[in-house]
């Protein structure tokens, strides 16, 4: 049996020393988002974050903002570093000179909404809050993703046999049930229902969000072995 292999960036790979200046590689003065990678790498290396506030500085790096309207004054950047051998991504909250690391620490989201004051008004500011959540908390070195249909769940070409068996059946038992996340208001806060795809896994997160943007989840997982490509 042919093994579909996905090879996901791990945060200490190879290709991603350096210091928290970026080193020789870094490009200072030259690009107009310069302070504001400096002023997130400095926050970063005061908590120890060593490694990932290089990143955030290294030429070559991609720093691009995450629509967030519910957020009054921090902003969240997605890191992007592909020239090594192992692409990285990073997720990272900044507020002025605080900043924290969102990858894997959906703590970190939720003192960037306390930190910010957040206001969640509604169920479409809830449904792009929850989102974002997900995706900026999901843990490296694993393929996820959100999916909002059950034909985005990318499972391996040309599979036969058993694996084809199992992906039809997956097909056919959630195709009434997944799609988009979307909230809905409940008690003081939104109940928002979501469908992950995490490593082999499909997930059901069913997230509470409060008012004050303070995000609660409970992972449901629904099918464990999918035969999707799988990470290493």
């Amino acid at each position: 049996m042919i093994a579909w292999v996905v090879v996901v960036a791990l945060l200490g790979a190879a290709g991603c020393a350096g210091d928290a200046s970026g080193g020789s590689s870094s490009a200072p003065n030259r690009r107009p988002d310069e302070q504001v990678r400096r002023a997130i790498a400095a926050a970063l290396a005061q908590q120890g974050r060593k490694e990932e506030a290089s990143i955030v500085t290294r030429g070559g790096s991609r720093l691009t903002p995450l629509p967030a309207p519910f957020l009054r004054s921090w902003r969240v950047y997605q890191v992007d570093y592909r020239q090594g051998a192992h692409p990285v991504r990073l997720h990272v909250a900044s507020g002025g000179a605080r900043a924290l690391l969102l990858t894997g620490d959906p703590k970190a989201f939720t003192a960037m909404t306390e930190a910010d004051g957040t206001a969640v008004a509604d169920p479409a500011a809830a449904t792009a809050l929850a989102r974002l959540y997900l995706e900026t908390t999901r843990p490296p070195g694993k393929l996820t993703y959100i999916v909002g249909s059950v034909d985005e769940i990318r499972f391996r070409p040309n599979i036969t046999g058993e694996a084809a068996r199992r992906r039809d059946r997956v097909i056919a038992r959630y195709r009434p049930d997944i799609a988009a996340p979307a909230a809905v208001a409940r008690g003081k806060g939104f109940a928002v229902t979501a469908y992950v795809v995490r490593d082999r896994a499909l997930e059901r997160r069913e997230l509470t969000v409060a008012r004050d943007g303070k995000t609660r989840e409970k992972v449901v997982t629904l099918v464990k072995d999918l035969p999707v490509p799988y990470t290493v």
